[in-house]
């Protein structure tokens, strides 16, 4: 229910304000705007979890706004694929595989991303080839909305509606922010 969302969401909130804290490096904005995304998302909607992560039928995701990363490891750890205090001990340290983007040496991390613009056309790649090969499967990616001004992201849109991906999902997180201003000063 909604109100179970918004408590894990606030939750994970502080989980991510105590990570960055402690590692002095993070983008508190974008974690705080993707939050109930990613909530919602691995709580409701998509069939993964660490129990099935290697099952050629589960669903995929991708967090193409990678700069979003504490929120992304925060949901996972909420969700049992690694130790939240691993995290907290390890984020951004030497060494560490808990970096600054996503890292596909974790658990139930399927690509590294954060080149904002490839997260929507490697979906594109994953949905064609589960539907080629005639599985289940659904795959889903969060955008930004600065992000939206790449072209390969609408190059992977066009692809997407050619090729009759209805097995992917894309959510665009409206923050209104990007690096060089808000998204309606710099390109609405």
């Amino acid at each position: 229910n909604l109100e179970n969302l918004k408590a894990e969401a606030y939750a994970l909130r502080k989980n991510v304000l105590n990570m960055i804290y402690r590692a002095k490096t993070g983008h508190i904005g974008g974690d705080f705007s993707v939050m109930e995304i990613l909530v919602s998302l691995y709580g409701k909607e998509m069939n993964i979890s660490p129990e099935n992560q290697n099952d050629p039928n589960r669903d995929y995701f991708v967090l193409s706004k990678g700069h979003s990363v504490e929120a992304y490891y925060s949901v996972l750890a909420a969700k049992g694929f690694f130790p939240n205090g691993e995290l907290l001990e390890k984020y951004s340290q030497f060494g560490s595989p808990f970096i600054g983007h996503p890292n596909n040496r974790l658990p139930g991390i399927e690509m590294n991303s954060g080149s904002l613009g490839h997260g929507l056309p490697v979906c594109v790649g994953i949905a064609k080839a589960c539907k080629m090969d005639g599985r289940p499967n659904r795959v889903y990616t969060v955008t930004g909305d600065g992000e939206l001004a790449e072209g390969s992201v609408w190059e992977g849109v066009m692809a997407a509606s050619q090729y009759g991906l209805d097995n992917l999902c894309a959510t665009v997180d409206r923050n209104r922010l990007q690096i060089s201003g808000g998204t309606e000063e710099v390109m609405h």
